[in-house]
């Protein structure tokens, strides 16, 4: 296993510093391992105060490090100054040979200093030139400048004067830029932009995952313009994927939910493909109702629709057979969906549903096996809900939901006028759905 360190600030909120750093190293499959220089203490609507980590603390992790483990790699973020500039500058010494990158944070979004001058000329003076990429944003590549960068060219023009002054490779981030983003890799012979679309979100911790992510292509063997490229599509993935834990400060970003949520994804597909070839075993084309059938699958923690995977087409018969229109795929059926959504709302474990067709026979069968039944009247649907598009079902499986002690396996209805009556099967995933449809068939 290799192990890549970084050295920055924690952010107790984890959008930031050592917490997304280690994140995004986890996320790539390297182990992270971390060097706090300062507490910045910070809620999702900016930074309040920075308070540094005892000097003597910091230098004892630092030995225990250099003394203890094999480092692969190392990022270094916010340094607070320049004791902490100094005594990084000595660790890196030691460290020959392994990707280091310096991330220049001079300051929160919201402006508060992260950096004394003295630690800011220091770090520029003695870690820089330990550096393989350093990676600042526009404003602070005008710092180092200074003087205001307000175009790509005027940043290509900084990057050269950067490299040319000792440091080996500098990306500068554009996302201040207006107008379109653009980010640019110098590496003293050729530059790369890459441009991409804006997102209206202020998102926290962009720089701290996009340049581990350089870091952990850099450790996982890439050359410099690939890792770049590779890095900026993995921060694209995750801008597209950023979350509020709150409801209306900064945006957040992880590595780690981003994978276990694409991961996630993966298995539900694969249960559902699964499901369906025991489907097309079973052939219990007497279970499919007159609207068709479908079955429908979530991730954990399913936060909408999108989340919920089904048969595009739904699931009919032709002949004497099952018919399956094609492979299943996220938000095919908002309707099975909705359902799952709404049942997932009282037992989350219970991820996967089945229409089927309504049949006294069947429903016996279900009691023969001691399933739980339970029944709702459609008939009895406030006619606000009624009237309202795609609300009826979620509120009829809610309401059933908050008068029964434990989950059922199917809720049905007579259906109305207009509406068939239908059998809803539930369970914990797709391959359960398929042992209680044959338990149940008559």
């Amino acid at each position: 296993m290799k192990n890549i360190l970084t050295i920055a600030g924690y952010d107790p909120t984890s959008g930031a510093g050592i917490t997304r750093d280690t994140d995004t190293f986890f996320s790539f499959g390297f182990h992270g391992i971390s060097v706090p220089t300062c507490t910045v203490m910070q809620g999702p609507k900016g930074v309040i105060e920075v308070r540094p980590t005892p000097q003597d603390q910091f230098s004892r992790m630092l030995g225990m490090i250099n003394d203890d483990l094999r480092i692969d790699g190392v990022k270094v973020g916010v340094v607070y100054d320049q004791r902490y500039v100094d005594e990084i500058s000595k660790f890196l010494r030691k460290q020959t040979g392994i990707p280091v990158i310096v991330d220049p944070v001079f300051a929160a979004k919201n402006k508060k200093r992260l950096i004394t001058e003295e630690g800011m000329r220091r770090l520029v003076g003695s870690v820089f030139p330990a550096a393989h990429i350093v990676t600042p944003n526009i404003e602070e590549a005008s710092v180092l400048m200074g003087k205001k960068i307000g175009s790509v060219q005027e940043m290509k023009a900084a990057a050269k004067m950067l490299v040319g002054s000792g440091i080996k490779a500098v990306i500068i981030k554009g996302g201040h830029l207006k107008g379109e983003p653009t980010d640019i890799l110098y590496d003293g012979k050729r530059f790369i932009e890459w441009r991409k679309k804006r997102i209206g979100r202020v998102i926290h911790g962009t720089g701290c995952s996009f340049s581990s992510s350089v870091l952990c292509c850099l450790v996982a063997g890439y050359p410099v313009n690939e890792a770049f490229i590779a890095a900026q599509e993995h921060t694209d993935r995750l801008l597209r994927e950023s979350y509020r834990i709150d409801a209306d400060g900064y945006y957040y970003m992880s590595s780690g939910i981003t994978n276990s949520k694409a991961a996630q994804k993966w298995e539900v597909i694969s249960g559902l493909r699964m499901a369906s070839k025991r489907l097309l075993q079973l052939n219990c084309i007497e279970l499919v109702p007159e609207v068709q059938m479908n079955m429908g699958y979530a991730i954990t923690n399913a936060g909408g629709v999108e989340d919920i995977a089904a048969f595009p087409g739904r699931i009919g018969k032709r002949g004497g057979s099952i018919y399956l229109r094609g492979d299943p795929e996220f938000g095919a059926s908002s309707h099975v969906a909705r359902l799952i959504l709404t049942y997932m709302r009282h037992y989350p474990y219970m991820r996967a549903c089945v229409n089927i067709r309504y049949d006294k026979d069947i429903l016996a069968k279900a009691k023969e096996r001691n399933m739980h039944i339970a029944f709702f009247d459609r008939k009895k649907e406030p006619s606000k809900v009624k009237g309202a598009e795609g609300k009826s079902l979620d509120y009829l499986v809610d309401r059933v939901l908050r008068r029964v002690a434990s989950p059922p396996d199917i809720i049905y209805d007579k259906g109305d006028i207009g509406r068939e009556p239908i059998i809803r099967l539930f369970a914990r995933n797709p391959l359960e759905l398929t042992e209680k449809m044959e338990m149940i068939r008559p």
